[in-house]
């Protein structure tokens, strides 16, 4: 059975955080970009696990909290989420290896809400960082393949406007109204 969460996906950045940011302000359930939490902690502890030196040990910790986050919303809950497992076959299709067995089928097993909120590549908003190493071009090309994998799994993409954080904001609230009256927000 498929959770309402709902997951705010696309390359890298392309808004996402700042969206999840603004729903979490608004006291809603929100899981937050386990990848760059990860890479942030293990740089700062000078750890090793991170995609550039362990790209399998880090695979393993972001599915291991991925999981940890979706077994966490309840059945009845509404929450949304900054990327996703799918996500993790994207990002192994870019970086030009194979998803382990077990990754391919938590991807298949652990199902979101059928609508992915996709943020399409906007070059105004576009930033690297000592995480986010990706040229813009880079960046769009690992937008599409998020797109196609979301795809093959089954889920409808739903392109949100390149608009402020508050318009998308508003935008999710009106899309979602009936959902988050549900969960009783």
């Amino acid at each position: 059975m498929p959770k309402n969460i709902i997951v705010i996906s696309g390359g890298p950045g392309f808004g996402k955080t700042s969206l999840i940011n603004a729903l979490a302000n608004l006291g809603l359930t929100t899981g937050a970009e386990v990848a760059r939490e990860i890479i942030t902690d293990q740089l700062r502890t000078a750890g090793a696990i991170l995609p550039w030196v362990d790209v399998v040990a880090f695979q393993e910790a972001v599915l291991e909290r991925r999981v940890a986050f979706w077994e966490s919303v309840g059945s009845e809950e509404l929450a949304f989420c900054d990327r996703a497992i799918p996500d993790q076959l994207a990002f192994a299709r870019f970086r030009g290896f194979q998803p382990s067995k077990q990754l391919r089928e938590k991807a298949e097993a652990y199902r979101y809400y059928p609508e992915v909120l996709i943020c399409r590549p906007w070059q105004a908003i576009y930033s690297r960082d000592e995480i986010r190493k990706e040229s813009f071009s880079e960046a769009c090309r690992l937008h599409d393949l998020v797109c196609e994998q979301y795809l093959e799994l089954g889920y409808k993409l739903h392109e949100l406007p390149a608009v402020s954080v508050e318009d998308r904001l508003a935008y999710i609230m009106d899309r979602f109204a009936l959902l988050v009256k549900k969960s009783g927000r």
